[in-house]
């Protein structure tokens, strides 16, 4: 194969082209522009059952010239200790892609002295591989808004806890940006870029999960919220992370560059300093 081209500082992430195998992703994502893809515990567990072994599945990333920025996991930490055995398949999905970064979810209800206790021990435990744990607030879970996740993130005291910020569970959760512009910028992890229907749906797990809409066609405001961001002097990495089962229809080479091509018009809009 001829060498890629050298993609811009944004990330395909693991829920958008979520029926592409993993070669096709990562081959999508490199033809698109993305310099790096995200990647689910799933989509790992599925590319080893269709016969990728571990160096096969690094080697594809390198060959088109990726890399896998952040992992997604639908593990609970507030389930178990970080060292039970969907914990152990992350990190070490994590130490073999190099990768910096994964994304916590807070499903399961637990006192909050608990979930925080552990949620500071899985911060230690992702320092030692040298990772950021980021935080990611939705509207139907138990964190369902900025507030909720910054309140963990900041009590936990542990310098690699950060936020994850998806523009989409943002809008829907209806927080106020002056929170957002009261964070400090090094404390927000990566953000995660998408669009909505004008009306919510009644269920808002559905569509979160089913009708996300291309950065640029929908409701959100993501003009005013990168110019926040940009203002409050964040640099963190970029994502496309479009749940929608219109963009799942199309080929993912295909599908791959419309997001590619959306994303980067909105950050190129709101003269977002890409580095």
């Amino acid at each position: 194969m001829s060498e890629m081209p050298a993609g811009r500082p944004l990330t395909l992430c693991a829920m958008t082209l979520r029926g592409a195998t993993f070669a096709e992703r990562v081959r999508a994502a490199a033809l698109a522009g993305f310099d790096s893809v995200g990647l689910s515990l799933d989509q790992y567990r599925r590319a080893r059952h269709d016969g990728l072994g571990d160096a096969e599945m690094r080697g594809l990333v390198e060959e088109y010239g990726l890399r896998v920025a952040e992992v997604e996991t639908p593990w609970d930490w507030t389930a178990a200790l970080p060292n039970d055995e969907e914990g152990e398949l992350l990190f070490r999905v994590l130490d073999l892609f190099g990768c910096p970064q994964f994304n916590a979810v807070r499903f399961v209800p637990r006192p909050e002295e608990e979930a925080l206790a552990r949620f500071a021990a899985l911060c230690r435990r992702a320092a030692g591989h040298g990772v950021t744990v980021a935080l990611e607030f939705m509207p139907f879970s138990e964190l369902p808004a900025l507030r909720d996740a910054w309140e963990v993130v900041s009590a936990s005291g542990e310098p690699n806890a950060a936020v994850l910020l998806d523009s989409w569970h943002h809008h829907r959760s209806g927080d106020p940006t002056g929170l957002l512009a009261s964070i400090p910028a090094d404390r927000i992890a990566s953000v995660q870029l998408n669009d909505a229907l004008p009306e919510p749906e009644a269920d808002a797990r559905e569509e979160a999960r089913h009708r996300r809409l291309l950065p640029g066609e929908g409701a959100i405001p993501l003009a005013g919220l990168l110019a926040t961001l940009r203002d409050r002097g964040v640099r963190a990495r970029m994502s496309a992370e479009i749940w929608s089962d219109a963009l799942e229809a199309l080929p993912p080479d295909l599908a791959a560059r419309r997001v590619f091509e959306a994303t980067c018009h909105v950050l190129d809009e709101a003269g977002w300093p890409w580095e």
